[in-house]
């Protein structure tokens, strides 16, 4: 198997190992995966964000944003607030209720991936950022500038 699909499946096992052990974690807290992102950008980056803008930091879509505001709402976490500028635009605000169940799970989440981490040294952690981010940036604008032809592949990789 080429170099470039053995390294591809194991991101992905390593990527659905994690993040599943990270999704048991929050359920302590009773919270989603999407859930606890959400609340702790609202938390980091502050409460001057409309929906759109949340979906497009956490890379979701916007209806899948509606239904995660709608949920968080409905628990008291969030609240909808419309902005300033004359759109038809809401900001999300966190409410205490929400602030407070934020402030009590980052620690613990911040423990939780720490331990995670824990079979790398720094080094390691470091060279392994570094690694994916240059992997994320060199990816092509479209998949059409990426592609390559199956015989072409084919040719390329031949034993």
């Amino acid at each position: 198997m080429p170099a470039e699909l053995e390294t591809w499946l194991q991101m992905i096992r390593t990527f659905w190992t994690l993040q599943s052990r990270v999704e048991e974690s929050l359920k302590a807290h009773q919270l989603t995966l999407a859930q606890f992102d959400l609340l702790a950008m609202l938390f980091g980056l502050g409460d001057n964000m409309n929906q759109q803008e949340l979906a497009n930091e956490l890379a979701v879509t916007k209806g899948n944003m509606v239904g995660l505001v709608n949920r968080l709402s409905r628990r008291g976490f969030v609240r909808r607030v419309p902005a300033q500028t004359g759109r038809r635009a809401n900001l999300i605000r966190l409410t205490t209720a929400g602030r407070n169940l934020v402030t009590a799970a980052l620690p613990d989440h911040l423990r939780f991936v720490k331990a995670m981490m824990k079979p790398l040294s720094t080094d390691q952690l470091q060279n392994l950022r570094v690694s994916l981010k240059q992997l994320e940036e060199g990816q092509p604008n479209t998949l059409a500038e990426g592609s390559v032809s199956t015989d072409r592949w084919a040719a390329q990789n031949r034993g």
